[in-house]
Formats: structure tokens, sequence, C-alpha cells
């Protein structure tokens, strides 16, 4: 039995907030679990990799759960006569009302919802929601796409003493961005997988702080109305500080702006899905262009500051966008090793804690 009363939007709030599967292996898995307890409603939803859970108040008459279908929940929030709905069961049936408009659903046992991990309150660290999703946003463009590679399939969350960084790489680029964090005891790598990180983006919020805890196989995320909780990928990270060079023969500091307009310029001529181009230094000039043994050429030039020797090195020009579009400051900084080595860019403002690294291609 199940009898409760809740807001039309806070039932919208967390039905579009809790993972949902439309097809599944587990027929269950295409169900939320509804439980009604201490004037809250917790609305649960699992593909068995990621949980995630989220409460609202409601007005609780009946105490109880019940799973019923994901999307049919989630379609008739966004149309609810009113601004408040009534949901019993009754038999097997979910009843919903909402003004003069009424809904029957069939539900399924609750007792055959796979239940995650119980959270493990006694080990947790605090990180700022907004911190959290700036490290997720800022690195997730760098994941690999390559399913063979599942230990690059996810961030990893790098935890060492009061400092948290995200780091990503497919092997061909990576993105790091670096955050404090209070509490201790977390310490070591955790591979975040890629649909766990798209959920967090949904739940979490830049106005709170967030909880973080691993425990065995999970790592998990609390708010105070939500639990997010993932099965870490599997395999080992690669080293990612010795992939980040510490020295540089060449730096330039140019308009971000700039240097994205003009790459766009130039990449728009090209048919190869790569976008190779060609970057060149010579007399206080930055020439961006095409490889010259394609067809269709295509070249543009920045003013930068820089008189030593001629220059010249080839990048995929999506990683070089891609890598600069996570840059807040104006002003980038662009540092060179040699034409087969790989390069690092960051905001010419240290305060950011981002940094990209690229590797060349040959053109």
């Amino acid at each position: 039995m199940m009898k409760l009363k809740a807001y039309k939007k806070d039932l919208q709030e967390a039905f579009k907030k809790v993972i949902s599967e439309k097809k599944a292996a587990l027929p269950i898995l295409t169900n939320f679990l509804l439980k009604a307890e201490d004037g809250k409603l917790t609305v649960y939803g699992t593909d068995l990799e990621v949980y995630t859970s989220y409460t609202i108040p409601a007005d609780v008459e009946e105490e109880g759960s019940i799973c019923v279908n994901s999307k049919k929940m989630i379609d008739i929030s966004k149309v609810l006569a009113q601004n408040e709905a009534l949901l019993y069961t009754d038999g097997e049936t979910l009843k919903i009302t909402s003004g003069k408009t009424k809904y029957s659903l069939p539900t399924f046992d609750s007792e055959d919802f796979p239940l995650p991990e119980s959270y493990p309150s006694d080990l947790t660290v605090l990180i700022s929601g907004k911190e959290l999703l700036e490290g997720v946003s800022r690195t997730i463009y760098a994941v690999s796409k390559d399913e063979s590679r599942f230990a690059l399939n996810g961030v990893c969350f790098s935890f060492i003493d009061d400092k948290l960084e995200f780091v990503a790489t497919d092997g061909h680029r990576l993105a790091l961005y670096s955050t404090q964090i209070t509490g201790k005891g977390l310490e070591g790598k955790y591979i975040v997988p890629q649909k766990a990180l798209n959920e967090i983006k949904k739940l979490v919020s830049d106005v709170e702080d967030v909880e973080v805890a691993v425990s065995g196989s999970s790592i998990f995320f609390k708010g105070s109305n939500y639990i997010l909780s993932a099965r870490l990928l599997e395999g080992i990270f690669p080293d990612y500080k010795q992939v980040i060079p510490d020295s540089f023969n060449i730096e330039i500091t140019l308009s971000k702006s700039e240097l994205i307009e003009s790459i766009k310029r130039v990449i728009i001529a090209e048919d190869n899905d790569n976008k190779p181009i060609k970057l060149k230094l010579v007399n206080n000039k930055l020439i961006i262009s095409t490889p010259s043994t394609s067809d269709t050429y295509a070249e543009d030039e920045i003013e930068v500051s820089y008189n030593g020797e001629e220059f010249e090195i080839g990048f995929n020009g999506k990683y070089i966008l891609d890598a600069i579009d996570e840059i807040e400051n104006e002003n980038i900084v662009i540092k060179f090793i040699n034409k087969d080595s790989q390069t690092v860019i960051v905001p010419e403002n240290p305060e950011e804690r981002y940094l990209a690294v690229v590797m060349p291609m040959t053109i």
C-alpha cells in the first residue's frame, strides 16, 4: 500500500533527474522504484552501472513502495492538470489523480528492484558542487571513445591530500582540472564512467557542497536530496604526471577568441575528418594553414610576440579547439618542446587550474 500527495513541479524534478532506461535486458530496470516514508517520496532508478535516487517532500498518508514504468511517470508528470497530484495504490495498480484527470498504471513488486550498495558515511570528503561540475565539464571532452580501452572511458578522480584532480585522456590529448576538497581519508585514483558523469551534470547544483565517498567498486556523490552511485571502471589509468612536460623551448601568449576564429576559418576548407592544421611561428606571426598537400588550401595569421627560429608543428585542429574552448581566461599560453612532442595549453591566469596536453600529428 502507498498513498501520498505531491506537487507537480517536485514530481517533474525527481523524474527528470533520476536515471531511467527505456529498454533493458532486465524489464524491472525500465521502472522507477517509488518509496514513500517519513513525509518524503524517494524515486530510485538504475541501469545496474549507475544508481540515482532523488527525494522530494510529500504528504504521505500511507507508507509503502512500488515499481512503475519510468517513461510513463515522466510523461504524465509533464501534463498533470493541477499543481498537486494524488498517488495511491489499488491492488496491483497505481492511481494518479490531478484535478479531473485520472490515470491507472500497472505496478511491479518493489522487491524485484535491485538496490545499490549502501552509502559509506564514515569516509567522505566534501567538494563544492560548482567545482565538481567544472571538473567534469572541463575534462569529459578528452575521454576515449574507444571501448576496448575501458580504463580511458571515464574521468579519473585523483585524490591527493586535500586536492582532487580530474583527468581524462584518449591517448592523443589530455585534460586536467584541479580543485580543493575538505575532509581526509580518500586517497588514490578512481575512474568514473562517462554515463555517471552525465548523470552528475543533471543532479548536482552549483550552490551546494557534495559529499564524495568510495566503497568497494563504487563511488558515491551525495547532495541534500539525492545520491548517485556508480560502478568504477576497472583497469589502470596511465600515470598522467609523466605525460605533462615541465620544460619547454617555445612559449607564446595569444587571444583565445582570435585563435578559435582563425582555426575555424582554416578547417572549414578541410575534407579530412581529422582536420589537420599546420601552425608556423615566424617573425612575430602565427600562421595557421591546411596541409599544402591537399587540393584546397586555407591560411590565416595572428600577430604574436615571437622572434626565434622558424617553427612548424601539425595538429588535429578539432583537438586544439576542444582544449581551448574550456578556458575562461581571454588569453592563453601555448607551450611547445619540438614538432614531435606533446604541446601544453593553459590559461594565462594560473588561478584557473586547467591544463590541456595535445599530441602533434605528422603533416
